[in-house]
């Protein structure tokens, strides 16, 4: 067996609880079954919605930055290309189920194209290229009126169908983005436990290390860059499909720092890290509104606090907690 091979987890427990696992994903299940029954709101429905969307956006940003260790601000520019793809052939008469694998193959295409040279050099080199990249997606989607409707963008987009059948109401919506994050949380617990998930992970805990051991760190890199895009293309095919508008402010560099801010709070490199970051983020302006102007600051704040005091985020909280409880009940 190889090095690799040998290579365990960190942060993970021996052996389980299977009975007691369980229950509590039943739970889960029961509580997000009820969402659509107890929020009325077609508001507050909406922003869980969108922030379904942006779970699965930080879930594949977590496969480049969390596993391998690579900063990557391009997140936001892919989902751009997934919803204005998506737009644009649904507008052309295609259903959203060939649109949906379009745009994913779209931002593939565009990963492999900026990862194929800037994976190849180490340190922040894929950071500064996706900066880049996302400034030029922008200006491409603003300046190329023709195609994109340039600062207008596109509007009319019809809507996802199932079985010939419009998706109109925010809580079939709601079912549906919850089924695609669920497929979305199921395949990156698969690839994190698989081989690839270890040369990832090993990628990132030292890459001289990783390649002494066999792991090929450039075609590992490239393979969580891809996987992160399609991910993200996903999500904007879904956005696009759902709110029947896309705009080229909707997918700024400033929604790419969000989006890795989401998955530093909520916890990186960790399977459910970036679901509680993107719901933390997204609920928390909101329920600081009534604060009016400063919200904002505070927000700003809080973001700033978690970041520096919570190095594991919020799930590396919530993990110690669990662990001081534990040792506490053995004495």
């Amino acid at each position: 067996m190889s090095a690799l091979d040998a290579m365990t987890l960190p942060g993970r427990p021996p052996g389980g609880r299977p009975f007691k696992r369980l229950a509590m994903a039943a739970a889960i299940a029961a509580v997000l079954a009820a969402v659509p029954l107890v929020v009325r709101s077609s508001y507050s429905l909406q922003l869980i919605n969108l922030t379904l969307l942006t779970m699965i956006v930080v879930v594949g940003l977590n496969f480049i930055t969390g596993y391998t260790g690579q900063i990557n601000f391009g997140q936001a520019a892919f989902y751009g290309i997934g919803a204005y793809v998506t737009g644009l052939l649904s507008k052309a008469g295609l259903s959203f189920w060939v649109c949906l694998p379009a745009s994913m193959l779209a931002c593939a295409l565009f990963s492999l194209l900026l990862g194929l040279p800037t994976l190849r050099l180490r340190t922040y080199y894929l950071a500064m290229a996706t900066i880049g990249f996302g400034e030029i997606a922008r200006l491409v989607f603003v300046h190329w009126e023709p195609v994109t409707g340039g600062s207008s963008g596109l509007r009319d987009i019809p809507p996802i169908a199932v079985a010939n059948v419009s998706l109109g109401a925010h809580w079939q919506y709601y079912c549906l983005f919850l089924c695609l994050l669920g497929v979305a949380l199921l395949v990156a617990a698969r690839i994190r436990d698989s081989r690839i998930g270890r040369a990832m992970m090993a990628t990132r805990d030292n890459e001289l290390a990783a390649q002494m051991s066999g792991v090929d760190t450039v075609r590992t890199k490239l393979f969580a860059f891809l996987l992160s895009a399609v991910y993200a293309g996903a999500a904007g095919a879904a956005y696009a499909a759902y709110t029947g508008y896309v705009s080229p402010d909707q997918f700024g560099n400033q929604q790419a720092v969000l989006f890795f801010t989401m998955l530093v709070v909520g916890g990186n490199g960790t399977l459910i890290g970036p679901v509680v970051g993107s719901a933390f983020l997204s609920v928390l302006p909101e329920l600081l509104r009534f604060l009016e102007e400063w919200y904002l600051v505070l927000y700003g704040v809080g973001v700033i606090a978690c970041i520096t005091s919570l190095p594991e985020g919020l799930v590396g909280l919530a993990r110690r907690a669990l662990d001081t409880r534990r040792a506490a009940q053995v004495r």
